[in-house]
């Protein structure tokens, strides 16, 4: 893609911050006229207005903030709704008065019918002299509407409510005749979905059913999925930011499988990934001169050379410690007793004298090469002892010697054999230390002919270092694992050595060729990093540090070459997330939770419905809610409805014309409506009936009497 079409899908966030409402006037005309007040008591956004407004003067989240940490309780100041100017602030203390989609903290809902009418203007004491039209709850329990009731009656003293479901009210405002509408409902609210069958313009309640699931669980899977993908912008991938993604980015596919195939697709995924682009945090060093610059990469390298010195010379010391008890016990061979020589063998972790000459050099040629980096002169070579040795007791027939002469002879011809061998090596590792400081020489002269190509050089040998080690580390993973190829091959090698005729016994080891066998059958074979190995790495990657200015900056990324990208850095990838978080709806166990989904469960209630029955209500299937705004809702409702329906059936689905306000505007109709004063429930009703009375209307849920008010009135 070019650069102009990647810039198509990058879009910025708009972190748009509440506004804090105004209070409204009062005119006179409002209360002399009784103007209905119209609520929508939804569980995310709370609506509020007068019935002879086109629309709500109020709209702000049915929440309320408290201050943490204040030991006063007269210093806790409650925020309420968009007075919250920032909701993922810490120090909130953030309540709601529902529970799923059911009001039960009454005391959150007075704060917020406190709110509602201040801001409305209405200045009458202690009253509020005006019908309400409120919303609640599909099969709202009765305790909970006589609560409710008792708060309107008792603390506001309204005149009278009138109770009706937020999704009835949007099929009111939408059906053309709605008093004998045959219905499915499909309510998509923010804590639970419901699905409501409507039979000749009234509720069927014993066919509802509740999916404990909607637009925050929504909400909450799409930032948890983010947070993981991005940890390192956990913070930044807010409530608010995710609820902007889903409005404006995500969307329901009509075939979630089909359309999950598609994103395996790279040109796909490159044409509808949405970029989400993050505030830049810039580091503040833009101030700062280039002198200033080079003067701290000085500083730095200086200490990093300090810190490496300080090393050196701690392993040094360690290293000549070690030495001085290795020599103690090359002393022993020729003067001390046999127990002694294997006592003093165990204490520097041998268990063989041949072993013993071998860690002497190792350990003094390590001594030599860290002195001579210490001095930053040319490594000195292993000299020859300084006085020739005799073994006086080798040229000696073992017929005219003591026993005790024999067991120093045996010695003596180790120490022989180790000799030679240190003589053989010594002109190895002169020809080896002068191919290396030449080789040192040369790079150092390239370095000032041609610095790009010495340090691509001094690049590509420490690539080779951390390439040989992955893949010491990767073989020993494999050897680990059961089914790899280097496993495999391990198991064939033994059961080959395992199935050979041994006549002679067991002479495995005998052969130099038997050790390679060995290193490719053992685990840990050669997967350790040798000690040279790593001061290689750490002398190139010294270098690198003080030529290269890129080269810690890609330590950073992670060792990735190019060039770094800070806007990339702070883009979220929205991709096939786009389409899997709204598919919730549809299979919850998605998230783990165990029941249906939205279809599943109108396929459930449409086969507890008569034949009849289901063939007029197929014929309006109606979406409601906030999450009916997202896009190939109706087509994805539409095909799991073919799919379950029979053969050439018919059926019709639409949707509301605002999902998210037609629940207001539908119950302001209803204010409006001669239903209102014969369906409402007055204060005479509210002490007679008690018990959460309600009177049934067009819009409102079915009303079963208690059996405690039941007996009581018997």
């Amino acid at each position: 893609m070019t650069e102009e079409e990647t810039k198509i899908n990058v879009f910025s966030f708009k972190d748009e911050k509440p506004v804090p409402d105004p209070i409204y006037e009062y005119p006179s005309t409002l209360q002399d006229l009784g103007v209905p007040l119209v609520i929508d008591n939804g569980t995310y956004q709370c609506r509020a207005g007068w019935a002879c407004s086109e629309s709500p003067s109020l709209i702000f989240k049915n929440i309320t903030a408290k201050q943490r940490l204040k030991k006063n309780q007269n210093e806790i100041e409650t925020l309420i709704g968009n007075d919250i100017t920032n909701i993922e602030v810490v120090k909130w203390i953030l309540r709601s008065q529902f529970d799923r989609n059911i009001v039960t903290l009454f005391d959150v809902q007075e704060q917020v019918f406190d709110y509602l009418f201040s801001h409305l203007g209405i200045t009458t004491e202690g009253s509020v002299d005006h019908p309400v039209v409120l919303t609640e709850a599909v099969c709202n329990p009765n305790y909970t509407r006589q609560l409710m009731t008792e708060l309107l009656f008792e603390c506001y003293h309204v005149p009278q409510v009138a109770y009706g479901v937020d999704s009835l009210f949007s099929l009111y405002y939408n059906h053309p005749a709605p008093e004998t509408a045959d219905a499915l409902i499909l309510d998509c609210g923010y804590q639970a979905t419901h699905v409501i069958p409507v039979v000749g313009g009234r509720i069927d309640s014993a066919h509802c059913r509740r999916m404990n699931i909607g637009g925050g669980y929504i909400d909450w899977y799409l930032q948890r999925l983010l947070q993981l993908k991005y940890p390192g912008h956990a913070h930044a991938v807010t409530m608010s930011r995710v609820e902007e993604m889903i409005r404006d980015h995500c969307y329901i596919a009509p075939d979630f499988l089909t359309d999950l195939a598609r994103w395996d697709d790279h040109e796909y995924f490159e044409a509808n990934v949405r970029k989400m682009q993050l505030p830049v945090t810039q580091v503040q060093g833009s101030q700062v001169s280039s002198e200033q610059q080079k003067e701290r990469r000085k500083q730095q390298i200086s200490r990093l050379l300090e810190v490496n010195t300080r090393r050196r010379m701690d392993k040094l010391q360690a290293d000549e410690a070690e030495l001085q008890k290795l020599l103690e016990v090359q002393e022993l061979m020729l003067t001390g007793d046999d127990d002694t020589l294997a006592s003093a063998l165990a204490e520097v972790g041998l268990t063989r004298v041949e072993d013993l000459q071998e860690s002497v050099d190792r350990l003094t040629a390590s001594i030599q090469r860290a002195k001579a980096k210490l001095l930053g002169q040319e490594p000195a070579l292993m000299e020859a002892e300084s006085k020739e040795q005799s073994f006086p007791l080798l040229d000696i027939p073992d017929e005219m010697l003591t026993p005790d002469q024999l067991v120093i002879k045996k010695r003596q011809k180790i120490l022989k054999s180790a000799s030679e061998g240190r003589k053989k090596a010594l002109a190895l590792q002169r020809e080896k230390r002068q191919k290396e400081w030449e080789e040192e020489k040369k790079l150092e002269e390239r370095r000032k002919i041609d610095f790009n190509g010495w340090l691509a050089e001094i690049r590509t040998k420490r690539q080779k270092i951390l390439d040989a080690r992955n893949t010491r580390r990767q073989r020993k993973s494999d050897m680990a694992k059961r089914r790899t190829f280097a496993s495999q091959q391990r198991m064939r090698i033994i059961s080959q050595l395992a199935a050979q005729p041994s006549k002679k016994g067991d002479n495995f080891g005998q052969n130099d060729a038997d050790w390679d066998v060995y290193k490719e059958i053992n685990r840990e074979g050669g997967t350790s990093d040798s000690e040279a190995e790593e001061e290689k790495l750490e002398e190139l990657e010294t270098l690198l540090k003080e030529h290269d200015q890129d080269f810690q900056k890609d330590v950073d990324m992670g060792g990735l070459s190019g060039e770094f990208d800070l806007a990339e850095y702070y883009r979220l990838h929205l991709g096939v997330e786009r389409m899997r978080v709204p598919e919730l709806l549809f299979q919850p166990s998605m998230l783990g939770l165990e029941q249906a989904g939205l279809s599943e469960t109108m396929e459930f209630i449409l086969g507890k419905l008569d034949r009849q029955v289901q063939d007029r209500v197929v014929q309006n299937v109606f979406l409601a809610g906030g999450n009916a705004n997202f896009k190939n809702f109706k087509l994805r409702v539409e095909r799991d409805l073919l799919q379950m329906r029979p053969f050439q059936s018919s059926f019709n689905v639409s949707c509301a014309g605002n999902p998210s306000l037609d629940a207001w505007n539908g119950a302001r109709k209803f204010s409006l409506s001669p239903y209102l004063n014969v369906s409402s429930i007055t204060r005479q009703d509210y002490e007679e009936m008690g018990e959460g009375y309600l009177r049934e209307h067009v819009a409102s849920n079915r009303y079963f009497p208690t059996c405690a008010a039941i007996v009581q009135k018997e």
